[in-house]
């Protein structure tokens, strides 16, 4: 019997309630109705964090890119240069090239990232392409796209750059050791240029900051045995009274011979008269002779001399009238005093005050001294020729002196570390105590007990940091000369004391300038190690015989090289906990990078060794790249 539609709707309606109560297989048809939003939620998360991936490791990329650029920038535009450099750095860490044997990571499409200017002189990199799917590919997502965008730019900060600079002797060899005498292929005429190319890759930054009211400045401290840095300091940071030095006095305790010595006096072509021949045989004055004391006898602080008459002239006629030159003679007679007995060697306390101020001061230049001396005395080089110039009975040849600026150091102490070590308190300014000041450096007046002059050097002056132009810059280190031996540890105390916020430059150094924070660095360039000398006059005296580094003796020359490279390494992390960062260069085959001189450094990556000339201006010149203060600003 058909069933009507009614019958039908009410049995599918049973059917259905049955259904409805029966829940077996139900799990099945669940599942299937899921798998398809499932898939493409499981494979939506994979085919994302892949593109995530790819992103963050594009972003550093880029990252390395800009900065890269900006680094090798030197005119402030991006040149082909720029570009270059900076999709190198790119390419390195993210290649683009899908064709290549180094394809892009994650299957990314090929692309070419594009550098560009940006604005204060920023390098700008951007860089897009897309990461393929695989489960979203069902759904008609086959790529995901990701893009990267980032600048590079010099930070705006303040920059002081503290060059010390190897002066001594060797700077005049080239840089396989042969002497040029300072020519044009020594390694000093190679410093020279590396300096300016410090200067030149530095350019662009010293324009930029001065356009935004801020400043780069240069110091330089030029060292051998000392730096010459006396004339920068105020007076009362020296001992400017008297100071004691390694030199001689001339011992005048010879008793004087009561011989008779002839003296002549000679009127040239012009005509004697023989009454003036009678008054020089009396010691009076007439025309063209002035006696000083006048009358014989002479009494001249207990020496008693009495003239006698000889003769006036080959004619003894007396008239006065004959043709040709009359000589008048007489014969001296001097009774008491005391002549040269030679020089005694030891330390000699000098008066300092004209020498410091800058005067001249005449000293005896004679190894010989003649004349008397009243009583047994001895003279000092200053004492000697002035008692010659008093006219009191003693000669000798003079010259003149003067100051050139070197100091010697405060006091110090050879077991480190001590408070004591004046010399190394960068941070401080002396005080009233004399220890605590600097001495001038005399090596015209040095002698040493073996009866011979030390070896001695003074650099030019060193320079406060300041803002330069090219062409002071360029004669200032043309001027430098080599010259000395290798104290490094008193280049590197200067280096920081110049630097230094708190001590005797602290004017100099604030540590914000128009608001804005200074970055404060130091070079040191050395072409060889430590070497001192117990018998050259250095920043310390003559430590052979003034024990200032040694103690009470001195053991020899390795011991009290030791000694300065203990105070380097000291003085070094002094400077590096000021906040100063440090390069050091080894320059040329007589160095390497040695633990002292790798340790001095910030850290290891900021101590190498150029063997010529050529890596020398290079790694100057990269040197000025990082100096640049490089930040990544997207």
């Amino acid at each position: 019997m058909k069933k009507s539609l009614r019958d039908r709707m009410i049995a599918l309606r049973r059917l259905g309630n049955r259904l409805a109560l029966d829940v077996a297989g139900n799990t099945l048809a669940i599942v299937a109705a899921a798998i398809i939003p499932l898939a493409a939620l499981i494979g939506g998360g994979v085919d994302m964090s892949r593109a995530y991936m790819a992103q963050s490791r594009l972003q550093l990329a880029c990252d390395a890119g800009a900065l890269a650029g900006r680094r090798a920038m030197t005119t402030g535009v991006v040149d082909q240069t720029v570009r270059d450099e900076a999709i190198k750095f790119f390419k390195f860490n993210f290649p683009s090239d899908a064709s290549s044997t180094n394809p892009p990571p994650y299957g990314v499409a090929s692309f070419t990232p594009v550098v560009a200017d940006g604005d204060d002189s920023a390098v700008v990199v951007t860089a897009s392409t897309t990461v393929p799917t695989t489960i979203m590919a069902i759904f008609g997502y086959n790529t995901i796209p990701i893009s990267v965008n980032c600048d590079a730019k010099q930070d705006f900060v303040n920059t002081d750059v503290m060059l010390v600079l190897d002066n001594t002797g060797s700077m005049s060899q080239d840089t396989s050791g042969v002497e040029q005498n300072s020519g044009s292929t020594s390694k000093i005429a190679g410093m020279r240029t590396a300096v300016m190319a410090l200067y030149d890759q530095l350019a662009p930054t010293q324009a930029l900051l001065a356009s935004h009211g801020l400043r780069l400045r240069y110091g330089i401290v030029p060292y051998s045995v000392n730096v010459n840095v006396g004339k920068l300091l105020p007076t009362t940071y020296l001992k400017s009274d008297n100071w004691t030095y390694q030199s001689r006095v001339a011992d005048y305790s010879k008793p004087q011979t009561s011989n008779p010595t002839t003296e002549q006096y000679d009127n040239g072509n012009t005509k004697i008269k023989s009454s003036e021949c009678l008054k020089y045989a009396s010691n009076l004055a007439f025309s063209g002779f002035s006696p000083n004391p006048s009358g014989s006898p002479v009494t001249n602080g207990g020496i008693t001399i009495t003239y006698s008459f000889n003769k006036w002239g080959t004619d003894t006629s007396i008239d006065g009238t004959e043709n040709g030159t009359k000589k008048c003679t007489r014969n001296a007679v001097i009774s008491g005093g005391y002549t040269f007995n030679g020089w005694k060697y030891k330390q000699v306390t000098y008066s300092t005050n004209d020498f410091i101020v800058g005067n001249t001061v005449n000293i005896s230049s004679s190894n010989n001294p003649g004349g008397y001396s009243a009583t047994i005395k001895e003279y000092n080089l200053i004492e000697l020729a002035a008692a010659a110039s008093a006219g009191a009975g003693i000669t000798t040849s003079t010259t003149t002196t003067s100051w050139n600026g070197c100091v010697e150091e405060p006091q110090t102490s050879w077991t480190l570390p001590d408070p004591n070590a004046l010399d190394l308190a960068l941070n401080s300014v002396p005080t009233s105590d004399p220890n605590s000041q600097w001495k001038p450096y005399w090596d015209d007046i040095s002698w040493y007990p073996t009866a011979n002059r030390p070896g001695s050097a003074c650099p030019k002056q060193a320079a406060r940091l300041t803002v330069w132009d090219r062409a002071t810059l360029q004669n200032y280190v043309n001027a430098l000369v080599a010259d000395g031996n290798t104290y490094s540890d008193i280049g590197m105390i200067w280096g920081g004391r110049l630097l230094s916020t708190t001590g005797v430059f602290a004017g100099d150094n604030p540590t914000t300038y128009n608001n804005m924070p200074v970055a404060r660095y130091l070079i040191l360039m050395t072409d060889g190690y430590i070497n001192t000398s117990g018998t050259t006059y250095s920043g310390y005296g003559i430590e052979k015989y003034d024990h200032r580094v040694d103690g009470a003796t001195y053991p020899n020359d390795t011991t009290d090289t030791n000694n300065h490279y203990s105070r380097f390494s000291t003085v070094c992390g002094i400077v590096r906990g000021m906040g100063v960062e440090i390069w050091v260069i080894g320059y040329g085959s007589g160095v390497t990078m040695d633990s002292a001189l790798q340790g001095c450094a910030t850290d290891p990556t900021k101590a190498s060794q150029a063997a010529d000339t050529t890596a020398l201006i290079n790694k100057f010149k990269e040197i000025g790249k990082e100096i640049g203060a490089l930040r990544l600003t997207k």
